[in-house]
This record gives structure tokens, C-alpha cells and sequence, in this order.
């Protein structure tokens, strides 16, 4: 399956745009972030303006066919600009990049655990653990609860109603405020 998609993100306007490509077991997405408003003062980092960062990131998922409740996955992300903070607002670089692996299980349909691994530029780096519960209405409990459903999640048909795999957090480029005297 191929798609496309639009997104336009509010507190700091930013646009998205991207495409996907996904098939039994396997997800690829590419989209481009392009930031659509101009400098504000920052509430969190004093003396600082901020505004959205322009960037891109490339990702990949998938699931192996013969035991689909383990997956994988690997993002590489850009931004560019002079202070941007990709990896927070006290970590700013210019022009900084990630490469993200992961890996998750899924034990039953209602039920995920993941671990993932982000490095970046001048040895950044963070590490994450998640465990996500998912409820599909309609389905029956017995079946969210049913390991041997997982299969059915990681088919193309299954997974119907995921969403879009993007980076939902406004990366922020920051720069020092002007500060004029009279």
C-alpha cells in the first residue's frame, strides 16, 4: 500500500509532508518537517527566541513473519539550523542528526513493550522504554488477549488503522534574543 500525508501542527506552526509504503510486516516512511512560523520569545530557555526546525527523518518497521510479536525499527532523523534542540533544549547543535533503533514485543494484541536506542551528533544520546496498551473497540477481549492474534495486527490488513509513523514533537531551533537599550 502507498500513501501520502499532510499535517500542519500548532503552537509553533509546522508543516509536514510525507509517504508510505507498507506490506505484510513491513512499514517505510520518509516525511519532511517544514517549520511556518517566526521567532518567539521561549518560555522555557530565558533570554532565547524560538521556532519550529526544518528537517526530515527516513524510517523503517517490521516484524518477523515466522514470530510477529517481535519487531524492529530504525529512524534516521535531520534538522538543520545553528541551536537546535533535537535531543532538548539544553543539548543544542547545529545542524544535528539521529540514527534511532528499536525493538518491541508483543505478547498479545492488547499489549506492547518496546526498548529504543537514539545517538547522535558529539556522542548525544537517549534511551527509552515504553509498554502501550491498545484497546480495539469491536474486537472481543478473549481476542486482544489472544497471542496468537498478533499475526493478524502485522498484516497489511491488520494494521489498517495505525497512524502515520512521524515525529509527532516540534523539534525547536533557538537563538539569543536582541537585546536593544534606549
Amino acid at each position: 500500500m502507498l500513501g501520502a500525508n499532510i499535517f500542519l501542527d500548532y503552537d509553533h506552526a509546522r508543516a509536514g509532508f510525507g509517504g508510505e509504503y507498507w506490506r505484510d510486516f513491513l512499514k517505510l516512511s520518509a516525511n519532511a518537517y517544514v517549520g511556518l512560523t517566526g521567532w518567539k520569545t521561549s518560555p522555557d530557555v530565558e533570554d532565547y527566541e524560538e521556532r519550529p526546525a526544518s528537517g526530515w527523518d527516513l524510517r523503517a518497521e517490521g516484524y518477523l513473519p515466522s514470530y510477529p510479536q517481535l519487531g524492529a525499527k530504525m529512524v534516521y532523523e535531520q534538522y538543520y539550523g545553528n541551536e537546535v534542540g533535537l535531543f532538548g533544549k539544553d543539548e543544542r547543535q547545529k545542524n544535528p542528526h539521529a540514527l534511532t533503533a528499536g525493538v518491541s514485543w508483543t505478547p498479545v494484541p492488547l499489549l506492547k513493550l518496546s526498548a529504543e536506542q537514539r545517538a547522535g551528533k558529539a556522542g548525544e544520546h537517549d534511551t527509552r522504554f515504553g509498554a502501550e496498551a491498545s484497546y480495539r473497540i469491536g474486537d472481543s477481549l478473549r481476542s486482544q488477549l489472544d497471542p496468537d492474534a498478533v499475526g493478524a495486527l502485522r498484516s497489511l490488513a491488520g494494521s489498517r488503522y495505525d497512524l502515520t509513523d512521524r515525529n509527532n514533537d516540534i523539534i525547536l531551533e533557538y537563538r539569543k534574543q536582541e537585546v536593544t537599550c534606549q
